[in-house]
């Protein structure tokens, strides 16, 4: 197996809601400066913080300094909604489609993060000491905003943008 094969990530398959996709390389280059996820946790939680992002960067190895962005992809068949006990107070749909987490409701068992088809899951669930302080954090596009989301209109080299397509393996296999 080449270098090339190993760094291959596999891509659940199924159908894809409208969602934030990261575009090949010969379109933008992820610089790896983490912008998309300060602004999601300014823009969602008032902080930046690891914990209540809804976005990830996953750095790549320094000599190819390849980076993926981590996100939901709103799977129309929605397995984090059909496993949430609360399904409807804490993980709704609304009328565009869109799966989101209401965090007043949750009740941080984690069975959403767990259903998630992706590895790693793309449901920030911190485990903390205070269980009722544990919330789901997900990508909900930035559903109240006017302007759509943060992640996209404040990223520097606009390598992300909205999709309602299947996932492009050529993200995968240029990595």
């Amino acid at each position: 197996m080449s270098n090339s094969d190993e760094n291959k990530k596999e891509i659940p398959s199924g159908e894809y809601g409208r969602h934030i996709i990261q575009y090949p390389v010969e379109i933008s280059f992820c610089a790896g400066c983490s912008s998309c996820e300060i602004v999601c946790g300014l823009v969602h939680e008032g902080v930046s913080s690891p914990s209540v992002n809804r976005i990830f960067l996953e750095r790549g190895e320094k000599q190819s300094l390849m980076h993926t962005i981590l996100t939901c992809q709103h799977c129309t068949d929605h397995p984090c909604y059909e496993k949430c006990p609360k399904r409807d107070e804490a993980m709704c749909i609304d009328e565009n489609g869109i799966v989101y987490i209401n965090e007043e409701k949750c009740i941080g068992c984690g069975l959403c993060a767990k259903a998630c088809k992706f590895e790693p899951s793309r449901i920030n669930f911190v485990k903390k000491a205070d269980k009722t302080k544990r919330k789901a954090h997900k990508c909900d596009l930035c559903r109240t905003r006017e302007n759509g989301p943060a992640c996209i209109e404040f990223c520097q080299v606009k390598c992300i943008g909205l999709s309602d397509q299947p996932i492009p393996n050529q993200l995968t296999e240029s990595i």
